[in-house]
């Protein structure tokens, strides 16, 4: 098999464990009635955190990041306050409420999914080293 085929199966295969792994992540968010975009916000928070900040943190728009918030603050997951140095500025600050659902959500997402389980340490550790370079090579070539 030549390297272009070869490189064409990897990636066939990537797409479809990245799939995998996608639904296994929705499938365990809706047991908490977020979404996704609000479960790595939920991540993010703390004590808390100004908006336009943690919009920086997931990558998206400042008024996207509003409907996360308002979608959080329905839930009763976070709540708005003033920004201490400045009171025009909003954070967000988990609830008590947001808190729980922030660690359960997070046990469930970062146990070991499945499809680890059947593969021995010496394959995980070659799997391991085989993603970092791939990172690695990915943020040197871009």
């Amino acid at each position: 098999m030549d390297n272009e085929q070869l490189a064409s199966d990897v990636m066939s295969l990537l797409r479809e464990l990245s799939n995998l792994m996608r639904h296994r992540v929705f499938t365990r968010l809706e047991e908490f009635d977020v979404t996704p975009q609000m479960a790595w916000a939920l991540h993010h928070l703390g004590d808390g955190i100004p908006m336009g900040a943690l919009a920086d943190r997931l990558s998206c728009d400042a008024s996207y990041m509003t409907g996360i918030a308002d979608g959080l603050e329905q839930r009763g997951l976070v709540e708005r306050r003033p920004d201490p140095s400045d009171r025009r500025v909003k954070q967000l600050a988990l609830t008590d409420e947001g808190r729980k659902v922030k660690d359960m959500v997070e046990g469930r997402l970062f146990e070991q999914p499945p499809l680890l389980r059947f593969l021995e340490n010496d394959e995980l550790d070659s799997l391991k080293a085989i993603l970092l370079k791939m990172l690695v090579s990915s943020k040197v070539a871009s």
